[in-house]
C-alpha cells in the first residue's frame, strides 16, 4: 500500500525565544517492509535541517533556530509504501529451535542485548505476580509468536486502551490499578513481559492507516472521524521473520496498515521531539496536526 503523510507542527512560546535547538524523530522508516519513496521538511523561521541516523537506525533531523522568535513551525511531507500485507508471510522456525536461533541472534548481533536486558519504570523487571495477576510465563514448545499474542490478550485483560488518555502513566504498575492505558503503556507492559522471556522486543511508534480513526459501529452515524495521531506498539523478533509487530492496544499484528517510524528500548528512545533554547521557554503550547491518506 501507497501513503501520502503530512504533518504539521506550530510551538507558541509566552515570550520570544533565542537559540533554538530542535531534534525530531518524524520520518518513516526505509527497509525491507516500508520503502520511503520521498520526504521533505520545512521550517519557519527558515532553516535548514541536518538529518543523521541514530543509535538504533531512526531517521532523525536537527535544526536550529539562532535569532529571537516566539513561534516556531515545522512541516513534514512524506510518501511511503508498505510491503508487509500478510504479517504471517516467512518461513517459520520449528518450535523446538526458536531458543537456539534467537540466541544464534544474539551472538551475531550483540546489540540486540539492548532489547532483552533494558529495565527502567517504564520497562521494568516484572515480579511473577501483581495486583492478584500471574505474569505469563514462558512455554516450551510453544511458537514464539503465539505466546506473544496471548500475552497481548492477556493485557487486555489487565487494562483496556483508551485513546482519549493523553498522558502516559510514569510508572508501569498504575497500569494494574487504573486499568485503562495509552498505546505506549500497553506496549512498555507487553515489552516487559517478552523481556522477561530473555526474547528480544522493541518499543515502535508509528502512523496507522487512517480508517483505524474512524467511528466505532455503536457510534452515532454523523459522529465524525477521530483526529489521527501517532500510534506505538511491540515489535518481537521472531525465528525466520525477524522483527515482527504486535499491537496489544488494537489487538492486531503490524501489517501494511501500520508505518513504522522510529524504534528503541521504551518511548524515550522514540520521543519525536526535543528541543532547548534560550529565554522564557517553560511550558511552551505546541499543537500539531497528522493526515494520513492512501494514495490510489
Amino acid at each position: 500500500m501507497k501513503y501520502h503523510l503530512e504533518q504539521a507542527f506550530r510551538i507558541q512560546f509566552a515570550a520570544a525565544v533565542r537559540e533554538h535547538h530542535v531534534q525530531i524523530r518524524l520520518a518513516p522508516w526505509n527497509d525491507e517492509s516500508q520503502s520511503l519513496l520521498s520526504l521533505a521538511l520545512q521550517v519557519e523561521p527558515s532553516a535548514t535541517p541536518s538529518a543523521f541516523y541514530d543509535g538504533f537506525g531512526n531517521l532523525a533531523h536537527h535544526f536550529t533556530v539562532l535569532g529571537a522568535h516566539q513561534t516556531l513551525e515545522f512541516s513534514l511531507i512524506a510518501e511511503v509504501e508498505t510491503h508487509r500485507e500478510n504479517p504471517f508471510d516467512f518461513l517459520a522456525v520449528v518450535p523446538e529451535r526458536e531458543l537456539e536461533w534467537i540466541a544464534d541472534s544474539l551472538r551475531q548481533a550483540p546489540r540486540l542485548w539492548d532489547f532483552v536486558l533494558s529495565h527502567s519504570a517504564l520497562t521494568p523487571a516484572l515480579l511473577p505476580q501483581i495486583e492478584a495477576h500471574v505474569i505469563p510465563v514462558w512455554r516450551d514448545g510453544v511458537p514464539i509468536l503465539q505466546q506473544v499474542r496471548d500475552a497481548s490478550d492477556w493485557i487486555a485483560e489487565i487494562a483496556e486502551f483508551d485513546p482519549t488518555i493523553e498522558t502516559p502513566v510514569a510508572a508501569l504498575s498504575e497500569l494494574f490499578t487504573t486499568q485503562r492505558g495509552t498505546a505506549a503503556d500497553l506496549a512498555h507492559l507487553l515489552i516487559a513481559v517478552i523481556r522477561q522471556w530473555r526474547i528480544p522486543a522493541r518499543f515502535v511508534s508509528g502512523y496507522l492507516d487512517a480508517s483505524y480513526f474512524d467511528p466505532d459501529d455503536e457510534d452515532p452515524p454523523d459522529t465524525p472521524p477521530r483526529p489521527q495521531t501517532l500510534h506505538h506498539w511491540v515489535e518481537v523478533l521472531t525465528p525466520g521473520g525477524g522483527w515482527r509487530g504486535i499491537d496489544p492496544a488494537l489487538r492486531l499484528l503490524a501489517d501494511a496498515t501500520y508505518l513504522r517510524v522510529a524504534v528503541g528500548r521504551d518511548a524515550r528512545d522514540t520521543q519525536m521531539l526535543r528541543q532547548t533554547c534560550k529565554g522564557e521557554s517553560e511550558h511552551p503550547e505546541l499543537t500539531q496536526l497528522l493526515n494520513v491518506s492512501v494514495v490510489q
